[in-house]
């Protein structure tokens, strides 16, 4: 297996996404989040989709940190496209997710969160620091991934996009991207995100965050604190 082939399993295994059932899924723990999973659900993105995406199977989490509680064992790999949320930052009261995809190639997973309290401002902050904390990360294999934190669209109350730039020693010049785009609107979190792709497809990816939003805001009635 190629360096490059090895990154994007990765990335598909951190993504947890196999065995999902068809359709959105929500899940829902014992914290007491401001909705349930099952209001969640309606603030996924919608069926109809522009430029060609559509939405086909759904990708919850069920490993450790996923929103079930579960505090995961520290490390960087959290950071890699779909885990951002799950494995950085507290565990959400209740979720909701689904898998999107375009007709020329790019998917991505879109994950709602419902937090308790200020757990939502705290997730924000805690892939901040975790960021920096884990800017670049060499694998035995020399797959080498390069973290960085950007300031998100101009969307809710505050919003972030974690990018992981990949490089393969099998593979010199070759290079994979792996961005999160995470937007809070009071106790929520938006996320889209995806495992490494090219430049072109996470650019894809990113352009249906405001419609993600919208989404939220009018399919769950959830507004910004501000």
């Amino acid at each position: 297996m190629t360096a490059g082939v090895a990154g994007l399993t990765l990335g598909a295994t951190l993504a947890g996404c196999g065995g999902a059932p068809a359709g959105p899924v929500a899940v829902a723990t014992h914290a007491t989040p401001p909705l349930s999973a099952g209001a969640l659900r309606a603030g996924l993105l919608p069926a109809r989709l522009p430029h060609g995406w559509v939405v086909q199977q759904a990708a919850v989490n069920p490993a450790p940190g996923s929103p079930a509680g579960v505090t995961p064992p520290p490390g960087c790999q959290v950071l890699l496209g779909e885990d951002v949320v799950d494995d950085s930052a507290t565990a959400a009261g209740a979720s909701a997710s689904a898998r999107v995809s375009q007709s020329r190639g790019a998917s991505a997973t879109e994950t709602l969160y419902a937090f308790s309290g200020r757990d939502a401002s705290t997730a924000v902050a805690a892939i901040r620091a975790l960021v920096r904390r884990c800017a670049k990360q060499v694998s035995p294999d020399g797959t080498t991934t390069v973290f960085s934190v950007t300031e998100g669209p101009s969307l809710g109350d505050d919003s972030l996009v974690v990018h992981a730039r990949q490089t393969y020693k099998a593979e010199p010049g070759v290079e994979r991207f792996a961005d999160a785009s995470v937007v809070r609107i009071g106790h929520f979190l938006v996320s889209l995100s995806t495992f490494p792709v090219s430049r072109a497809e996470s650019a894809a990816v990113a352009s249906l965050v405001p419609l993600a939003v919208t989404r939220l805001e009018h399919g769950a009635h959830v507004t910004p604190s501000r």
